[in-house]
């Protein structure tokens, strides 16, 4: 599977997805529920009665059956700002929702992502530490020959093994790596962590090339393209319809109500009726009600607006943050391409010299530990630069990266 596919299963099964859109989902039936104030309401009642009424004079009133049928209607003309500022407030939510929900799949996303690499960093550190291994072993085949030519001693013989048991240790903590990196992956795309993933390899070799933008450019662009911001924007204005809506509450409406019905009675006669009422409502006290509910909805609002420049500030902080690890990554990636080739190149010639008795074993041992360490490095520097391009596009909300940097499969 390539990280494309990773994604685009995670994206369908991560819970975190699924619950997001049920949010926004809920968010469009709360539009629709406060648009229902704008349209009149209909109430149709059919009622049967059968009546034996009793009196005290012994004698018991002749039974009735009533058949009552009405329709009303009820309908708001007009008000202060109610309406539509509950209908705005829905609106607002329903756009915090789904920037919310766009936010969540992001963070799945760079999930996906930064699990992904682990386990590609890790499976390429296996390889390393394999490669250390067979480096390892190759070394002490080379000094028990020495020895039992008398050109190496016991405690050559030795140093060797402990060399080559450290391979073998760095080799198992790596496995063991792998394998919890392999579960978390598992579960990022919705599945169970004993969920086998058979990945594609990661053998693209990496030509770092930072974003064309400078710093300010990243950061005005994740003002205004990160959702996360974008959705506290929304729920800013969301809180200010509230206020709208909650100051609408204590002052008037006008609304109209209509009703017709009709009566029979078995046996008796029939009747119909027709009213229409216009009113007018003024509240005049409400036990200081409407005053607390202004005021709560504007330490609301006050409090929304605080949110936004709390976020504004965390998310610049990790843009900035961001864009300097991506230039260190950078700058690690090229030096550990540099590392690594000097270290192959010394482990090859310290070999030769030491077949050639011109090298002591402490030499070409810790010309092989740094060759492997330098293999480890330049699989980590990898890793740190591929998760930091994800970090960052991540933290601006989408990166433009040149097409020769490091080919992801991720758009």
């Amino acid at each position: 599977m390539t990280l494309m596919a990773l994604v685009d299963r995670a994206l369908r099964n991560n819970p975190e997805t699924r619950i997001a859109w049920d949010a926004f989902r809920s968010s469009e039936a709360g539009v629709a529920l406060q648009r229902a104030g704008y349209w009149p309401h209909i109430t149709g009642i059919l009622d049967t009665q059968h009546l034996r009424p009793l009196n005290f004079s012994g004698r018991n009133a002749p039974a009735q059956t009533r058949y009552e049928s009405s329709i009303s209607l009820s309908y708001l003309l007009w008000d202060f700002g109610t309406r539509s500022g509950l209908l705005h407030q829905a609106e607002f939510q329903r756009d915090y929702e789904g920037l919310s929900k766009d936010q969540a799949l992001q963070d799945v996303i760079l999930q996906v992502e930064q699990a992904y690499y682990q386990v590609v960093g890790l499976r390429a550190v296996v390889t390393a530490n394999r490669q250390s291994l067979r480096d390892a072993q190759a070394n002490l085949d080379a000094v028990k020959e020495r020895k039992s030519s008398g050109l190496a001693t016991v405690g050559d013989v030795y140093k060797a093994e402990a060399t080559m048991a450290g391979s073998r240790l760095a080799l198992d903590q790596a496995d063991g790596q792998l394998a919890v990196a392999r579960g978390q992956l598992a579960v990022a795309v919705g599945s169970s962590p004993d969920t086998p993933l058979r990945l594609a390899a990661w053998d693209k070799q990496e030509k770092p090339a930072l974003p064309t933008q400078g710093i300010g450019e990243l950061l005005a662009e994740a003002r205004g393209a990160r959702p996360q911001m974008l959705a506290a924007i929304a729920q800013q204005k969301a809180a200010a319809a509230n206020l709208e809506a909650v100051r609408g509450r204590g002052l008037p409406t006008l609304s109209f109500n209509a009703s017709t019905g009709h009566t029979r009675v078995a046996g008796i006669g029939a009747s119909s009726q027709f009213n229409t009422l216009v009113s007018l409502n003024v509240p005049i006290f409400s036990g200081f009600g409407d005053q607390a509910a202004n005021e709560q909805a504007q330490v609301q609002l006050d409090s929304a607006n605080a949110s936004i420049d709390q976020l504004r500030t965390q998310v610049e902080l990790q843009v900035w943050q961001a864009y300097q690890n991506l230039h260190a990554a950078a700058a690690g990636l090229a030096n550990s391409q540099a590392q690594l080739k000097s270290a192959q190149q010394a482990a090859d010639v310290s070999t030769a010299r030491y077949r050639n008795g011109l090298d002591t074993i402490l030499d070409l041992l810790s010309a092989q530990t740094v060759l492997a360490n330098a293999r480890v490095q330049y699989v980590q520097s990898r890793l740190d630069w591929a998760v930091s391009q994800a970090a960052l596009g991540h933290a601006i909300g989408g990166l433009r990266m040149p097409t020769s940097s490091m080919e992801t499969g991720i758009p």
